[in-house]
């Protein structure tokens, strides 16, 4: 930290850029704007950047390949899919599904045949798709989260959830099977072809929708529930001594208030090398205050670093790059993975997912979204071991900045949104060194991720109403 704080102590370099806004809401109308009088265009907004300032090491930007993932590896593209996805897009983190359930487990543990939950499909895709991932990136970081245990460890005998009980399995002794859980989870990393970097034992542990993949899990344990921290425990103490030993996050809950709570049970937790959030409470009539409440009390569990695991659907590509900004700035946020990254086209409605197929048998088709630019913005010039830094604003309450120093202290990146209705020259400034280089992309409705010509990094830049921009400064 020290050596990074010298090198970039002093930065100072001004260049012109357009006048980003600030979100104001993220209303009903999903922040694209009302009924309201035109906003006066600002006289002149400054964003001031001080890379001294040093906030979160970053992890980085990435997204989920679970179901429906057969769609890419069966598409007659696939190549130019995985180009998309695992080069273009600049993603630092993959989230797979752990697809791990043997048929007549623990009897039998080998993967020939796996039938239940579609498992046996669903790991042949995951395994493809890491292999292709890692021939583009080999940096590419994984976390292999599991939905539930295999059904002979659960108390309905499925791993769906079904009316009445659905957790962990009581052994004779009506004790529940913390050890047989644990060493579920040794079998998981013995059989996985590649060695994760991150897992989570449980999805969403106090969510149970019949018919879903599913367990439920209690921060302590009731006559009901097991213990999801001793569960955690023995886990770790079951993989500790392995060759490669992932990094165990949680608890991955569905909510921020389900978050917090056990969080709590977490944070004293030296097995707990950092924290996996779900923001599903959030939606586009949430008010700004409610948001950032929640994400503040993410933020507050600050001995480790966080990671949104999941999130999409519930806001526009617009409002969820504010989202983003949000989650960096009160949560703190190290990695933000976004869900969809490839998944069916909707019968109707916005399509979230970020590369959108429509057919589960070889074919050629395939969509990139609005999503999928919006993730690029971030992911594509902020990587694992950048660190956010300071960046404010004046003289425009609609701007939202967020910036990223390289770990050699010689690149700095932007992501500037235009929350506004209209456009406008804004300057940035830094205290240090002069830019050498400049590199602008830009994103509005229909048009997204477009180079912006800029001879030299004084240049004005002009950033159009409700717009993304991404600015990439040699120092």
């Amino acid at each position: 930290m020290e050596k990074q704080q010298a090198v970039v102590k002093g930065i100072r370099f001004f260049i012109t850029i357009l006048s980003i806004s600030l979100l104001a809401s993220c209303g009903s109308d999903g922040g694209e704007g009302d009924d309201k009088d035109p906003e006066p265009e600002p006289e002149g907004t400054t964003i001031t950047v001080n890379p001294a300032d040093v906030k979160q090491e970053m992890i980085g930007f990435g997204g989920a390949l679970t179901w429906y993932s057969n769609w890419v590896t069966n598409n007659s593209n696939k190549e130019t899919i995985a180009d998309l996805m695992f080069d273009d897009l600049g993603i630092d983190i993959i989230r797979f599904k752990n697809w791990y359930y043997p048929d007549n487990y623990p009897t039998v543990k080998t993967t020939g045949a796996m039938s239940d939950d579609g498992s046996l499909a669903g790991w042949n895709t995951t395994n493809e798709l890491y292999t292709m991932a890692m021939e583009r990136n080999s940096d590419i970081k994984i976390l292999l989260s599991s939905w539930g245990p295999p059904a002979s460890l659960k108390s309905n005998n499925s791993t769906r959830a079904t009316t009445g009980s659905n957790t962990l399995k009581k052994n004779a002794g009506s004790e529940f099977m913390y050890d047989e859980f644990a060493q579920y989870w040794s079998d998981v990393l013995d059989y996985v072809p590649f060695d994760p970097d991150y897992i989570s034992i449980q999805n969403e542990p106090t969510y149970s929708n019949t018919g879903w993949t599913t367990c439920q899990w209690a921060a302590a344990e009731t006559t009901s529930l097991p213990s999801y921290v001793t569960a955690f425990d023995k886990v770790y103490d079951k993989i500790k001594n392995r060759a490669h030993v992932p990094v165990m996050l949680g608890p991955e809950s569905q909510d921020i208030a389900t978050f917090v709570s056990f969080a709590n049970a977490l944070k004293s937790n030296p097995n707990c090398g950092m924290y996996g959030f779900h923001p599903y409470n959030i939606n586009g009539s949430t008010p700004l205050s409610t948001i950032t409440s929640g994400l503040q009390s993410v933020g507050n569990f600050n001995t480790k670093p966080n990671i949104m695991t999941e999130f999409s659907d519930n806001l526009d590509w617009f409002n969820t790059a504010l989202f983003i900004h949000n989650s960096l700035v009160y949560a703190n946020t190290s990695a933000y993975i976004y869900w969809k990254l490839a998944w069916n086209t909707p019968a109707s409605g916005e399509d979230a997912g970020m590369i959108s197929m429509n057919s589960s048998a070889p074919a050629s088709g395939y969509e990139v979204t609005p999503y999928y630019y919006l993730i690029k913005h971030y992911a594509k010039y902020v990587d694992a071991g950048y660190h956010r830094v300071g960046a404010t604003v004046s003289d425009n309450a609609l701007i939202y900045s967020s910036a990223f120093l390289s770990e050699d202290g010689k690149q700095l990146t932007l992501v500037i949104i235009n929350n506004s209705t209209v456009a406008d020259d804004v300057t940035l400034a830094a205290t240090g060194k002069t830019a050498t280089a400049i590199e602008v992309y830009q994103s509005k409705s229909g048009s997204y991720y477009k180079t912006v010509t800029a001879s030299s990094p004084t240049e004005a830049i002009t950033l159009p109403a409700k717009s993304i921009t991404t600015v990439v400064l040699t120092i």
